[in-house]
């Protein structure tokens, strides 16, 4: 008997064993499980400690924003103009005379209008590349990144033209960009934005022979009305060649050409380009600036002829949709506006690189106007009052 309880004591012994050592897998099995499943919370990531799981998370969407930006860099590497003139490093003069030729004679079209118009698409049809000129954008790409054109570009054409492309007029975008880097110089920033405005068309309307007044549809803008009237008032002390002593005119103003762009086919009508003819000729009756006799869709298209001896230079041009009459539209656009008169006598004579060292000079004289300054002083008391 004790032999068998031996044994069975035995047995016993080596059953508690077996299930001891047999149990230790099964406890350890949950903790090689868990430490198996951590790599996977940290997939954002990889490099990235578990502890930083936040910047982890962020990751994804900097990538993202990265790729919505490629696009329009990889427009602006295709496009061929020059940078003409740009808010932080001001007039890029190198490059440009580079361009320029010493030969007499000069002739340069600027362009200005509001965000999303058409004016870098309308003046790239001014040149033989139309797709490349200038850099463009569609709203979606405006509503990520902000307007395209920054400060002004320059194109030159075969024919010598000089186009002046500008960055939108009374741009929201453009107060952003300034608010982002704080240089509002103590203005409010209505008052702000509508001086930079008046600054860019003063200095257009000061070195250009035309100028292309771009607007979205064939109703006119009156805001972009009265802000070209207040160019033009305080544009009077502003020389046209400020380095030619003794030759200086302080009343030359350029050829002024309203585009009506992105007309649908129910807006494309003579009843609307007869009124407006009405409304640009009232507005500047008494203006010095030539908005008269220059250009005519008339002469296009026979069916809008007004019968009036010097109609107000007004065109309109089709949604994009219609490639075909709206290429036909602003090569007949594009031959009125180059065919315009030249400067008569000496003036017409100063060289391309000669204008661009006046432009310089003029842009100086418009931003340091007394004239100017003073208005800007009325116009801060008026809004504090």
């Amino acid at each position: 008997m004790p032999d068998k309880r031996f044994r069975d004591n035995n047995k016993r012994r080596d059953r508690k064993k077996n299930e001891s050592s047999s149990s230790k897998p099964f406890l350890q099995a949950p903790i090689i499980l868990d430490r198996r499943e951590r790599p996977e919370q940290t997939t954002y990531s990889p490099t990235a400690p578990t502890s930083r799981h936040h910047e982890a998370v962020d990751t994804p969407s900097a990538a993202h924003t990265s790729v919505r930006r490629e696009p329009p860099s990889e427009v602006d590497a295709n496009a061929t103009c020059i940078p003409f003139w740009r808010r932080s490093s001001k007039f890029n003069a190198d490059t440009i005379l580079k361009h320029l030729t010493d030969y007499p004679g000069h002739f340069v079209i600027g362009i200005i209008g509001k965000q999303g118009v058409g004016k870098s698409t309308i003046l790239s049809h001014f040149t033989q590349d139309p797709e490349h000129a200038f850099p463009s954008q569609d709203n979606e790409q405006f509503l990520y990144q902000g307007h395209k054109t920054d400060g002004i570009d320059m194109y030159i054409t075969p024919e010598r033209a000089i186009l002046l492309d500008t960055e939108p007029i009374l741009s929201w975008t453009l107060l952003d960009n300034a608010l982002g880097h704080g240089s509002l110089g103590g203005l409010h920033p209505d008052v702000w934005l509508e001086m930079e405005s008046l600054y860019n068309m003063i200095f257009l309307i000061s070195v250009c022979n035309s100028v292309l007044v771009v607007n979205d549809g064939p109703e006119m803008d009156m805001d972009v009305l009265r802000l070209i009237q207040r160019a033009e008032m305080l544009k009077f002390c502003i020389p046209d060649f400020p380095l030619l002593v003794g030759q200086q005119d302080m009343h030359h103003y350029p050829d002024i050409v309203f585009v009506c762009n992105k007309c649908h086919k129910n807006e494309f009508t003579y009843r609307n380009y007869n009124a407006l003819q009405a409304i640009l000729t009232s507005f500047f009756e008494t203006s010095q600036l030539k908005t008269r006799g220059l250009v005519s869709l008339g002469d296009v298209l026979p069916l809008y002829k007004t019968g009036q001896a010097s109609e107000a230079n007004l065109f309109f041009l089709p949604q994009q949709d219609d490639i075909d009459s709206l290429h036909d539209l602003v090569s007949a656009l594009r031959d009125q506006v180059i065919a315009g008169p030249r400067r008569p006598g000496k003036k017409g004579q100063v060289s391309e690189k000669d204008w661009f060292r006046n432009a310089i000079k003029t842009y100086e004289v418009v931003r340091k106007s007394e004239y100017i300054m003073e208005y800007l002083q009325v116009v801060r008391k008026l809004r504090d009052a």
